[in-house]
C-alpha cells in the first residue's frame, strides 16, 4: 500500500528534480514553461515546496522532454549537490 507520506517523500524527489535539471540547463521558470509548454504559475507549484500536486502523465512527459531527461531520471533519489 501507497502511504500518503510515500506520496510526499515521491513527490518531493520530482519537485527537486525538475529544480535541479532546469538549473543545470540554465533555464529560468518561465523559459522551462515556455519549452514544456505549461504555465509558468504551474511551473512554480511544482517547484514550490508549499504544496503538494498531482501532475499527470502529459505533464512528466512534457518537463521530461523539455529538459532532455528520461522520465525515471525525474523520480529517482539522487545526493544533493548545488547547480
Amino acid at each position: 500500500m501507497i502511504t500518503n507520506n510515500l506520496l510526499h517523500e515521491q513527490y518531493d524527489t520530482f519537485r527537486e528534480n525538475i529544480k535541479y535539471y532546469r538549473k543545470k540547463l540554465n533555464l529560468t521558470q518561465e523559459e522551462l514553461a515556455e519549452k514544456a509548454d505549461i504555465s509558468i504559475s504551474y511551473i512554480k507549484q511544482i517547484e514550490s515546496n508549499k504544496e503538494f500536486k498531482n501532475v499527470s502523465l502529459t505533464v512528466i512527459l512534457k518537463l521530461s522532454k523539455a529538459l532532455d531527461v528520461s522520465v525515471d531520471k525525474l523520480f529517482i533519489i539522487k545526493i544533493k549537490t548545488s547547480v
